[in-house]
């Protein structure tokens, strides 16, 4: 039986993309892209397109929702960022679950990676040289920089866009995801939706001069390209070579580029193994035989067993999950929190009170095992903020059941309605806030109504962007 399976993208979708995320979008609608530069201003038209493709994105069936593996992302875009003229700036990151192998950006520095991408992604380095590639076109400002085409052509950009979005909100399984932006923007017809040759070539170059200058092994991006190549001799079609086109002058300007010792040329203590396992337990399930796809694609025994308790955890089998986790010989971060959820699941809560215990004991702060003791408790969260929506929903989740089990129904809708705003559900949002201010104690008016303006102050932007599901409806 195959498992999370894709759903089938229908030109019903694309009609309403077409007539309702943009009904009439004319010259004097289509927004100016770098009339605000301020990354996360409201005021900044980039950025309110990126946010609410973003949200809308973290709300699909195919959102893959483990902690640590974000954590984990955050911590090797670190290496990068700081070689660029990103650095301190919040790169949203999520992960989708995928028969396809994409990665890809959309504005206002939202990076997207596929679970399919790290059969072929085996070694850090060569996810580092993706990422470097991708925060290339970032930092290149190369969106905005094609949207300086005529208003039609950017009215195409945008209704493309929207179907590609559309399609993966239905599973991210659809060939229409090819509509997706991969490093920019997707292949499509008339080149409407293609980086050019040139600015391919711009991120490679200007990629590996971040992975030399951060003292990263940038043969892994020469690897990369290999990679893509001999996985698309095996398919009709690869997506990251339909929207990436890799010519051969591309793939030999990569070998030539001089390089040098790096720090990490011979790193072999790495979480990267458990970061690719991750993904890949995700991606067993849309395969027939999930156990053996993953003996197939996972060489070391610790990620091998490790991978194989996260897809039990999935399917709901914290039991088994447990038997595979007992296996280990190493543990870290991603087997804890595993190890964690699958005690609390099958109730063993002491038990799994004992392992968060361990990594708090740490890193008192650390916000994923904080807010997995603040549930299994039902204490009060400790207060924490964080600039990552993988994070914010852990903090919302944990006030959520604190509020509960306090009865105090206000707080715990308040923070409901943030989960789902954060995941698109606009609509739902909006009415749960509007339960909590009618029912709120006075000393919580003030926080519930931030939330509700908050709610109001996004919505009203993206009206102004022609972006608001209701005006458009």
């Amino acid at each position: 039986m195959r498992l999370f399976s894709n759903v089938t993208t229908g030109l019903s979708i694309l009609a309403v993309v077409f007539t309702t995320t943009f009904p009439i979008l004319g010259h004097s609608s289509i927004p100016d892209l770098e009339a605000n530069k301020d990354e996360r201003a409201l005021s900044n038209p980039s950025y309110i397109l990126g946010q609410y493709w973003f949200r809308k994105l973290n709300g699909s069936r195919a959102l893959i929702d483990f902690p640590p593996a974000y954590d984990y992302l955050k911590d090797a875009l670190s290496l990068i960022l700081p070689q660029t003229d990103l650095y301190n700036t919040t790169v949203e990151m999520t992960f989708l679950n995928s028969t396809q192998s994409n990665a890809f950006v959309i504005p206002g520095n939202h990076l997207f990676i596929y679970s399919d991408i790290m059969e072929m992604i085996n070694n850090e380095d060569m996810l580092l040289g993706l990422l470097a590639h991708e925060v290339a076109h970032l930092d290149l400002r190369h969106y905005e920089r094609q949207t300086k085409h005529s208003g039609e052509e950017l009215q195409k950009t945008l209704v493309m866009l929207g179907a590609g979005i559309a399609a993966a909100l239905a599973g991210a399984g659809s060939d229409a995801t090819t509509a997706l932006w991969l490093g920019g923007i997707a292949n499509q017809a008339e080149n409407t939706l293609t980086y050019s040759r040139n600015q391919e070539l711009e991120a490679d170059r200007r990629g590996r001069e971040y992975l030399n200058n951060a003292g990263i092994a940038p043969e892994g991006m020469t690897k990369l390209f290999q990679a893509f190549f001999k996985q698309a001799l095996g398919r009709p079609k690869l997506e990251f070579l339909s929207t990436h086109p890799l010519p051969n002058s591309r793939l030999s300007d990569s070998f030539t580029t001089d390089t040098k010792d790096t720090i990490l040329s011979n790193t072999t203590v790495s979480d990267f193994e458990y970061f690719r396992a991750t993904l890949l337990a995700y991606r067993a399930g849309l395969d027939d035989s999930p156990y053996t796809y993953l003996d197939q694609k996972i060489q070391s025994n610790d990620a091998k067993n490790y991978a194989k308790g996260l897809f039990s955890y999935l399917i709901q089998s914290p039991e088994r999950a447990l038997v595979f986790l007992s296996k280990l010989e190493k543990h870290n971060q991603f087997t804890d929190y595993l190890q964690a959820l699958s005690y609390m699941a099958s109730g063993q809560a002491d038990k799994g009170l004992r392992v968060i215990n361990k990594q708090l004991d740490l890193a008192p702060k650390n916000i994923l095992f904080s807010m997995l003791h603040a549930q299994l408790t039902q204490s009060k969260p400790i207060s924490v903020s964080s600039n990552y929506l993988y994070e914010q929903r852990l903090i919302w989740r944990a006030n959520i059941q604190y509020f509960q089990s306090k009865d105090n129904i206000p707080m715990a809708l308040n923070y409901r309605a943030l989960l789902d705003f954060s995941q698109g559900k606009d609509k739902t949002a909006q009415y749960l806030i509007k339960r909590a201010e009618n029912d709120a104690h006075e000393n919580e008016k003030s926080i519930i109504k931030n939330t509700a303006s908050f709610f109001k102050i996004i919505k009203e932007a993206e009206k102004q962007e022609d972006l608001d599901e209701e005006k458009n409806n």
